[in-house]
């Protein structure tokens, strides 16, 4: 019994950190995912040492989507025919496998072929995640390999748990992405905690995207350290795994903040590239956030403060620091059928500001979500709007003058005074 107890424990932590979800029954990983590992723990524990397919669990989750966006150009005819774009995208199909080694380890290996989250090559496997929780008793467990940053709670729901087709620009601005390293995890009734020391995120030319990188790499940071708290006011655990709140369900409250420090430039080759502040050598980062998410009856609420400081030493010291809101809510009008908004803003340091420019940058979206199965996020459609209300000139500037930093993760192109963007995605979990 107890031993069924720590594999239960160990999923539930590795699904804290993971920030994935196993999506076909609407459940989340570490209820799953617990649940094979009990059903299954006698077959597993003859098999030990052994090459059987009986041992893994697989899970394919494919986003499809079309997108029409129209920007408003800063300078008349500068994009020409291109202040239009239009077109279809598969922005991620990932593959996700987990199982256990023994009673007390088990792990998660995730494959992306999409373009969202490494920002280049679609069609090519990525390795988002590579980790392995060893359970140490109950609640506490060891993680190690490479994993999701769980600092920022907006960025832990899995892209099918998302109530629009994607996370916000601020979210995407902010995140932390994923890193190497080790972590304590905790997790109990009422409380979560996970501690993590790590090669911290290639934050500045990155932004947070996947690189499996060697321990010498030049985009290697010294040193992260990360943490994570979320009480668990009111409510079960599982109800807060994805952005929603099916009809029926209880009244829920959670609070959580997380911090994130790391340091670059002391010990490992330097990354000179720096998009538009070159020749950075000495950088530190300082990340914070705080974030409450209430649901209820068939409605939902999110809420997320973020803010960063970053302090870089090259030819010319610079020191900014930056903050960030984000605020939305969904509501069932059918069992089937969800409507939601969502507003975001970043507010840039006046380090970053350009003269006679916005020193925000904020966007609106509002849509809805048709769950072919109720209570499900196994197959659904989103149909959505964004609608930018500043300027990008200086968000343009701190991504090197090319526009957003990943339009295959928000569909927004920059280089604007204004967009609008229309999406619809087909999200697939089997």
């Amino acid at each position: 019994m107890k031993n069924a107890m720590q594999k239960t424990g160990a999923a539930f932590v590795l699904a804290t950190i993971s920030g994935l979800a196993m999506g076909q029954s609407g459940l989340d990983l570490d209820r799953a995912y617990a649940s094979q590992l009990r059903s299954d723990a006698d077959t597993r524990s003859s098999l030990l040492g052994t090459n059987n397919a009986a041992n893994v669990n697989i899970e394919v989750m494919t986003q499809f989507r079309y997108m029409y966006n129209d920007r408003d150009e800063l300078t008349p005819g500068a994009l020409g025919d291109n202040d239009t774009t239009m077109g279809f995208d598969t922005p991620r199909t990932q593959v996700r496998l987990s199982g256990s080694v023994t009673d007390d380890i088990s792990a998660l290996v995730v494959f992306d072929f999409g373009a969202a989250e490494n920002g280049t090559a679609q069609g090519t496997a990525n390795l988002l995640v590579a980790q392995g929780a060893w359970s140490l008793n109950d609640n506490w467990a060891m993680l190690f390999g490479q994993w999701h940053n769980p600092v920022m709670g907006s960025e832990n729901f899995a892209a099918e748990h998302t109530l629009a087709v994607d996370k916000s620009f601020t979210n995407e601005f902010f995140q932390v992405g994923y890193t190497q390293g080790v972590a304590f995890a905790y997790a109990g009734d009422q409380f979560k905690f996970v501690a993590a020391f790590s090669d911290g995120a290639e934050y500045i030319t990155n932004y947070g995207t996947v690189s499996n990188s060697a321990f010498n790499a030049p985009g290697e940071n010294d040193f992260g350290i990360t943490g994570r708290f979320d009480w668990l006011v009111e409510g079960t655990w599982d109800q807060f795994a994805d952005a929603t709140s099916w009809r029926g369900s209880n009244y829920g409250v959670k609070i959580g903040a997380g911090a994130h420090w790391q340091t670059q430039g002391d010990t490992n080759p330097a990354d000179n590239s720096g998009g538009a502040i070159p020749g950075y050598d000495d950088t530190t980062v300082t990340f914070w956030t705080v974030d409450a998410q209430v649901e209820g009856d068939g409605w939902n609420v999110f809420a997320q403060y973020v803010g960063h400081d970053v302090d870089i030493s090259a030819t010319t010291d610079v020191n900014y620091t930056n903050h960030g809101f984000i605020l939305q809510g969904g509501m069932f009008v059918s069992d089937q059928v969800e409507l939601f908004g969502r507003y975001d803003i970043i507010m840039l340091d006046d380090v970053l500001v350009a003269a006679n420019t916005d020193d925000n940058f904020q966007s609106v979206t509002a849509g809805m979500n048709y769950y072919f199965v109720p209570e499900s996020h196994a197959a659904k459609f989103t149909l959505d709007a964004v609608f930018t209300l500043d300027e990008s000139t200086n968000i343009d500037a701190i991504f090197g003058g090319v526009g957003s930093n990943d339009p295959s993760t928000t569909g927004l192109l920059g280089l604007s005074d204004s967009e609008m963007l229309l999406r619809g995605q087909l999200t697939l979990v089997f």
